[in-house]
């Protein structure tokens, strides 16, 4: 399995959607992400972010210098209120504890981890991380009940699929540990033609212990936060929720996470190899369009940035590189894999294999929440997948193993 993984030799760039196509729908999602609204990194705190800035040499587009003189001005303010949270919060924060083994949602982009996170999330039992909480990680404490109150500067939809976006939908924590300067490959869509910027905390591999355990340490001080709001917000008699969490850069991560949550447990989602890379393509063109401090450029870069295609496709062996013995080195209670072409066709029966799978309890009682939810998203309609017959034999030829491990076919149209 180790040779499926290793670096295969630069291939020629997948043509597909660079150039003035890429740039057309870039600018049509920008249209959709009104120039008021929130970023993800306007929650940064200063000492992630100017450190942040130096790292990547000021490079800012100049159309961009608003949004970075916005977050310089919001950073300095967060930290404020970081301080406030500290002395109000600080010692109960430090007192939370996380009594049970959280549950993470793991695999690449676009296999449908959102839809799972928002699905479990139903359960009163199970408490996941709010977009406030990931988007303003340093003081939500403190601040959550006005920013409640500027909830209209937040867009309706996400940009990339046109899901609905709000403060109290299911957020995944590395946005927090982005905005708290932890280390994350996220910073990559705020610097999108320094790509790839940040990886090395992707599989934790190449920092140095000090980083490693800062990384830890921050993870474990914004879950407390987390489980401190909701120790306060339960009913007396009522027990601890347990985590459900979701990010794919986890899935290069269970070393690190079995480590600080030896009994946690893992749900893999994995989806058609086409439909992952198209639609990551997508994903990072309006992110980095929307959230970034440069104007995305798609193509070649002559600092040696790949395409964005490319990137697509380092990027998934990357994160997969050492996640098979990983895997098998779980319990088999502790691992449940999803296709995410089921979870779609057939949800609740899915759910209720999950929930068998791994033991989390009765799902009968949260069913009709199951039902309700997805009866209210049938107006949401997937992108229609539109990958060249280019793009698809360089995804065959790159991600075979992908596809034999998980029984997709290359003839799927």
């Amino acid at each position: 399995m180790r040779r499926l993984f290793a670096s295969p030799p630069a291939p020629e760039p997948c043509p597909a959607s660079a150039g003035e196509e890429a740039d057309q729908v870039s600018q049509t999602r920008h249209r959709s992400y009104p120039a008021y609204c929130f970023r993800a990194c306007h929650g940064m705190i200063a000492s992630a972010w100017f450190p942040l800035l130096l790292r990547n040499r000021l490079a800012i587009s100049p159309t961009r210098i608003p949004l970075a003189l916005q977050v310089s001005i919001y950073s300095i303010i967060n930290s404020t209120l970081h301080l406030v949270q500290e002395c109000i919060f600080g010692k109960g924060i430090a007192e939370a504890e996380i009594a049970r083994p959280p549950i993470f949602i793991i695999g690449h982009w676009r296999t449908g981890t959102t839809h799972l996170h928002e699905l479990l999330a139903l359960d009163e039992g199970l408490v996941a991380p709010s977009t406030l909480e990931c988007f303003a990680p340093a003081h939500f404490l403190v601040s959550a009940r006005f920013l409640r109150l500027l909830a209209w500067f937040l867009p309706a939809t996400r940009p990339m699929d046109d899901m609905p976006f709000g403060w109290d939908h299911p957020q995944e924590e590395e946005f927090a540990l982005l905005n708290l300067g932890l280390g994350s490959p996220y910073e990559m869509i705020l610097f999108p033609n320094h790509r790839p910027c940040g990886h090395e905390f992707l599989n934790m591999t190449e920092i140095t212990p000090r980083q490693a355990e800062a990384w830890e340490a921050g993870l474990l001080r914004f879950l407390k936060q987390v489980q401190f709001r909701s120790n306060r917000e339960k009913t007396n008699g009522s027990a601890a929720k347990r985590f459900v969490l979701k990010s794919p850069p986890h899935t290069a991560r269970l070393p690190i996470l079995r480590k600080l949550f030896p009994d946690a447990q893992f749900i893999h989602m994995v989806r058609h190899p086409y439909d992952i890379f198209e639609s990551t393509v997508r994903l990072w063109r309006a992110l980095w369009d929307t959230q970034g401090c440069q104007r995305p450029r798609l193509g070649r870069l002559p600092n040696g940035a790949p395409t964005i295609e490319q990137y697509v496709l380092q990027t998934m062996e990357l994160l997969y590189r050492d996640f098979p013995s990983q895997a098998a080195a779980l319990p088999a209670e502790n691992l449940c894999e999803v296709r995410y072409e089921d979870l779609v066709r057939t949800p609740i029966a899915e759910m209720q294999r999950i929930y068998r799978c791994l033991g989390i309890g009765a799902f009968e009682p949260i069913q009709p929440l199951v039902e309700r939810h997805l009866l209210n998203r049938r107006a949401y309609t997937p992108n229609p997948r539109r990958i060249s017959q280019e793009c698809k034999a360089e995804v065959s030829r790159r991600w075979q193993w992908y596809m034999e491990r998980y029984d997709y076919s290359p003839a799927i149209q």
